[in-house]
């Protein structure tokens, strides 16, 4: 998928869409990781803890290269919001 900013495009692979999507239907709502891999591993591809912080460090630096006015912040031991 394609996100865009001002202009600005940015290519994020399918699992960084589907993190991306599912914290923005939950904006400012604490997501716990659990809820992510659910929904990652519901489209049929496994991904391991590790990976879960790989794509959403990845999905981070995305959306600070976009300038995009939201934000991901990890809530240490529970997961993350977009704010």
């Amino acid at each position: 998928g394609i996100i865009s900013n001002n202009d600005k495009e940015i290519v994020l692979t399918k699992n960084e869409m589907i993190i991306f999507n599912y914290l923005l239907n939950n904006k400012e709502r604490i997501v716990s990781r659990d809820e992510l891999m659910t929904e990652l591993w519901n489209n049929d591809e496994y991904i391991n803890d590790n990976a879960l912080t790989v794509n959403v460090s990845r999905l981070r630096s995305k959306l600070e290269e976009l300038k995009s006015n939201v934000t991901i912040e990890t809530r240490k031991g529970i997961g993350y919001i977009l704010l």
